[in-house]
């Protein structure tokens, strides 16, 4: 067993503790700041030092920045330190999904909820692409656009498709005329796909969930190939995600996922934070690891974040540190309203501004 190296200099002792767990169920709670990509690629780089082939290594991410930079500082560390990263899988939940269909996309458990097979060549519609179907299928469901917005109803749809429910596991469930009406119009939808040979990005995800669970000889290829799973940012996982990754590490165990509940923010669009509250219980004997050394902010930001999130009632306790200066203390200013609000904000930043602090040195964040 490999207990030195260059992708274990640098680390905290819990960084460490990290990178060097066991090939084994692992949480690791990382708050804002504390160096989580440093941790799944430096564990990445340590489970290549102690034997695995990096083409059974699948590490997954939400964004293609994300991806491409856990990519780039993984290829540097194993390139110049180790045997090189070949055949090495990092990539989002979306792209490994899309070459999962490409690969085994002729398998009846990926069909559509009517049989219609995926050829293959199919293609991946794009937001617009997705609109223009809807409007199809709402108007062959015999809808109106203005009762039934195309926004909407591929809101409902991919709520839908999270939950692992096509259009006719949907229809059986409606249970009102809303739901109903819904109903048809998925249905509808799916037939505009299908006569496109076309998926949307949620069918990326539910028709591999699909796949994974009911062909066995998929799943089993799979778990062959890739058997040490990392998740980076596991508090925004859906369903659909949840039971593509467990499925795959569920032969091997050696699943580790890299998250916070304390910044799930992503609730509207599917994500559960379940998943990684109740990580121990669908992994028993999960490891835990909190990260909770901040290297961003400064004492005074962190210890009010850890003030203001301890009263929150769904997560999982670390405590929140960092070693870096005092710093400003943060403001809370009560505004009357938006008008005030946003006058108070221009105020202040013109008085920065008159104190010497250059326009580009300044930043106003605000909620849509």
């Amino acid at each position: 067993m490999v207990t030195a190296g260059p992708w274990l200099d640098g680390l905290t002792e819990a960084q460490r503790a990290a990178v060097v767990h066991p090939a084994t169920p692992l949480l690791v709670l990382a708050g804002p700041g504390s160096g989580k990509t440093r941790v799944i690629t430096r564990r990445i780089a340590h489970l290549v030092a102690q034997g695995a082939a990096p083409w059974s290594i699948l590490a997954l991410t939400f964004t293609n920045k994300a991806a491409g930079e856990m990519k780039e500082r993984v290829h540097a560390m194993l390139e110049a330190e180790l045997a090189g990263a070949r055949g090495l899988q990092v990539s989002t939940f979306h792209s490994f999904c899309a070459t999962l269909l490409r690969r085994y996309g002729s398998s009846p458990a990926a069909a559509a909820s009517d049989g219609t097979p995926l050829a293959p060549g199919f293609s991946i519609f794009d937001t617009d692409d997705a609109r223009d179907a809807a409007k199809r299928a709402i108007a062959a469901a015999g809808f109106d656009t203005k009762n039934w917005p195309p926004a909407l109803v591929l809101s409902r749809i991919s709520d839908a498709k999270n939950k692992l429910l096509d259009a006719a596991a949907y229809a059986a469930e409606a249970g009102d005329f809303t739901s109903r009406s819904l109903a048809k119009i998925y249905r509808a939808y799916e037939a505009e796909l299908a006569k496109c040979n076309a998926v949307d990005f949620d069918d990326l995800l539910l028709r591999v969930a699909r796949l994974v669970k009911q062909d066995a000889s998929v799943r089993e290829e799979l778990q062959q190939r890739y058997r040490h799973v990392l998740i980076d940012e596991y508090q925004d996982t859906n369903h659909a995600q949840f039971v593509i990754a467990g499925a795959i590490a569920q032969a091997h165990g050696s699943l580790t996922v890299v998250g916070d509940p304390d910044q799930s923010i992503y609730a509207w669009r599917g994500a559960d934070i379940t998943n990684i509250l109740d990580f121990e219980q669908h992994f028993p004997g999960a490891g835990v690891i909190p990260l909770g050394q901040n290297f961003r902010s400064t004492a005074h930001i962190v210890a009010v974040a850890d003030g203001l999130i301890r009263h929150n009632t769904r997560r999982k306790h670390k405590d929140l540190t960092t070693e870096l200066e005092a710093g400003a203390m943060p403001q809370v200013i009560r505004a009357l309203d938006e008008r005030h609000e946003a006058r108070v904000v221009v105020d202040e930043m013109v008085r920065q501004h008159e104190g010497g602090v250059p326009w580009k040195g300044m930043a106003a964040l605000y909620r849509m």
